[in-house]
């Protein structure tokens, strides 16, 4: 039988028949109104899996609290925004459990978010500008900036006049909330408006709905509301003004409404640019150390290493990065950058932690922002496997390295340098070995595990360990034979058993089954 999805209603009306016709969703509903329920409900879960959504309609109580302790875990819990109160925000399991409000206009609309939310995993994707057609009616200049902008420049007209037509679509899921974020930036006085039309089949024969965004309908991801039926959606763009318009990647995920992105608990920033990357916190047993992990290359969007940290017990951070084709490896705009390294400071201020009670830590992609963010803020460890830390020549090297795989370090390079000449690979390598030379990392433990033939990045470690030494940091290693993608299982290995390694020396932390065969 496949996953369910598994919600609890405490309290209110039931709601369980309004989900029979969800076979992917298992909804328990129990009363709440006696002492009884609460025993039937610590009977239940001696006997089911952990809830992964838990709706409360009932008012604050110690026995409530209780229950809590049983079936809230981070960002599972929400309580009817009607009985929400004081005393609620004042108990430290709501802190700690991430237990929120629960807003909704009626009982159809509550219902309908419900049903919205119940779903398992997370998923986002994308299409490209190298996948769409220009009008060729337009007169202006037009090329493409690598696989993930086209530019045209010139003069659009005083009205929206049609510019693009993506011959890819979308799919839009069934039962779910699915958001659109397109990537543009425009100068002079130009102006964009996309329109998107939902069609049952590619044929588009029918015509489901449509959505236009301009103006400030483009500042916030359009969230398409939840239907039953999977639909095709096809996008077009039209432009008006006279100057240079940028054109980027058009994103969809799956929505968890406003309580989270990705997951129950993620968070979202956004550039000046429309780049944007992730962030999600779990408190864990609210002991030290903060772990914060970098999530490697994806294509499908969303967070990686949840259950990998999950599984440390202690308070952890994911970032990830939805740029280019599957991440741009943390390197941004200074506004981005700070973004990055202000969640992390604010995660430790909202654990009361001291600045070294961290740990960074990234596989491939995910290793160049622990490593390039904690050389700025000194943790107690980096932790990563595959490094690669000399973007520009991981650029440079495809041409005869690797040929026609991983073009998106090319896009990276252009990105972040304007340029793909030899001066720009020297600028884009020097980025991270300027931070790196000037850090102050003598009190910090690295582990690192590498591919000794890695065909990204093949001088990573060599180029890291004369630096590293020189500066007094300690130095753990571990080289596996092959290139950067013949063995992750045994470098995800010993990347744990790096961290487990640290977790103990440095902050007392025994892993559990050591524990239970002393």
């Amino acid at each position: 039988m496949a996953q369910q999805y598994n919600m609890l209603q405490m309290g209110g009306e039931d709601y369980t028949v309004h989900f029979e016709d969800r076979k992917d969703v298992k909804w328990t509903y129990i009363p709440f109104n006696s002492i009884a329920d609460l025993e039937a409900l610590e009977q239940q879960m001696e006997e089911a899996e952990a809830f992964d959504f838990v709706f409360v309609q009932s008012p604050y109580s110690e026995t409530l609290m209780r229950a809590f302790r049983l079936v809230s875990t981070p960002y599972n819990t929400y309580v009817d925004a009607h009985y929400w109160n004081g005393a609620f925000e004042a108990e430290p399991i709501v802190r700690e459990r991430m237990i929120r409000p629960f807003h909704y206009e009626s009982k159809a609309d509550c219902l309908t978010r419900l049903r919205s939310l119940a779903f398992i995993k997370q998923y986002g994707d994308r299409i490209y500008p190298k996948q769409c057609e220009v009008n060729p009616a337009f007169e202006g200049d037009v090329y493409y900036k690598g696989q993930h902008t086209i530019v045209l420049t010139g003069d659009f007209g005083e009205t929206y006049t049609p510019i693009l037509n993506w011959k890819m679509y979308l799919y839009y899921d069934k039962d779910k909330v699915n958001t659109i974020w397109p990537e543009y930036t425009a100068t002079g006085d130009v102006e964009i408006s996309y329109t998107l039309r939902l069609y049952k089949e590619p044929t588009m024969k029918k015509l489901m709905c449509q959505y236009v965004l301009e103006g400030s309908s483009l500042q916030q991801p359009l969230e398409i509301p939840s239907m039953p039926d999977d639909a095709h959606i096809l996008i077009t763009a039209q432009a008006k003004g006279s100057g240079t318009l940028s054109v980027g990647n058009i994103h969809k995920r799956w929505s968890r409404l406003e309580y989270g992105h990705a997951i129950l608990g993620g968070q979202r920033y956004v550039d000046e640019d429309r780049g944007e990357f992730l962030h999600y916190f779990h408190p864990g047993d609210l002991k030290p150390p903060l772990n914060v992990y970098f999530s490697g290359y994806r294509t499908a969007e969303g967070f990686e290493g949840y259950f990998m940290m999950e599984k440390l017990n202690a308070p952890f951070l994911l970032f990830t990065d939805l740029r280019y084709e599957g991440g741009g490896f943390y390197l941004g705009s200074d506004a981005f950058e700070s973004r990055i390294k202000t969640v992390i400071q604010e995660t430790l201020d909202w654990l009361g932690f001291e600045d070294d009670a961290l740990i960074l830590s990234g596989l491939s992609m995910g290793s160049f922002g622990a490593l390039y963010y904690g050389a700025q803020l000194n943790p107690t460890a980096i932790v990563v496997g595959k490094p690669l830390v000399n973007m520009g020549s991981i650029a440079k090297n495809m041409r005869l390295m690797r040929p026609n795989d991983f073009g998106t370090a090319i896009d990276i390079l252009r990105g972040n340098e304007g340029s793909i000449d030899d001066e720009a690979v020297t600028r884009l390598n020097q980025k991270f070995w300027s931070v790196l030379n000037n850090a102050h990392i003598e009190n910090t433990v690295f582990a690192v595990s590498y591919m000794e033939n890695d065909d990204y990045d093949i001088q990573a470690f060599s180029d890291l360990l004369p630096v590293l030494s020189r500066q007094g940091a300690r130095v753990m290693s571990r080289s596996i034979p092959g290139r950067h993608n013949d063995d992750t299982p045994t470098i995800t290995s010993w990347f744990n058993h790096f961290y487990y390694m640290i977790m103990e020396s440095q902050f007392g932390r025994v892993k559990h089954e050591r524990k239970a065969s002393i």
